[in-house]
């Protein structure tokens, strides 16, 4: 099992963009950061993913968080991603894009994507291209998929 996750140092001169970019002067508050980012995953800088077998990490701890995550892993990451637990985690956010040319997949354990069809989804695997992606949301105890360019989810 490979797990390798790099943490982005943002910044407004080199990127990546987000609110922690802005540490000189700014009124928000690291703790008004982390929420602003877990109700909107793209206002936090990325957390590269290098590994094969990655977990979505601020889960572990059991305290959960929205995230913002790239796969750059130079072959199949084969992602696993918890159940958010409902009320608590309800609208927490996370988005999760390829931009390698690999079929990665996340695998929940159990079927909690609410993907807009009927019955919820285990697996969701992307197409081997970069930009292949998904948009989750968490509410009532599952994902919501609000977006997933080149992703199929069973």
């Amino acid at each position: 099992m490979t797990t390798i996750i790099t943490n982005e140092t943002p910044s407004i001169q080199s990127g990546p963009r987000g609110l922690q970019a802005r540490t000189l002067g700014g009124t928000y508050t690291q703790d008004s950061q982390i929420d602003i980012g877990d109700g909107d995953c793209f206002q936090i800088a990325p957390t590269v993913l290098t590994g094969t077998t990655d977990a979505i990490p601020g889960f572990a701890s059991g305290i959960h968080f929205g995230g913002n995550y790239v796969i750059e892993t130079g072959a199949i990451d084969a992602i696993t991603l918890p159940v958010p637990t409902a009320e608590i985690d309800d609208n927490l956010s996370l988005s999760i894009f390829s931009d390698t040319a690999f079929a990665h997949t996340v695998t929940l354990p159990g079927a909690f994507f609410a993907k807009g069809t009927a019955g919820l989804g285990t697996t969701a695997t992307f197409t081997a291209g970069r930009g292949a992606g998904l948009i989750l949301r968490a509410w009532n105890g599952t994902w919501q998929v609000l977006g997933q360019p080149g992703v199929a989810i069973a």
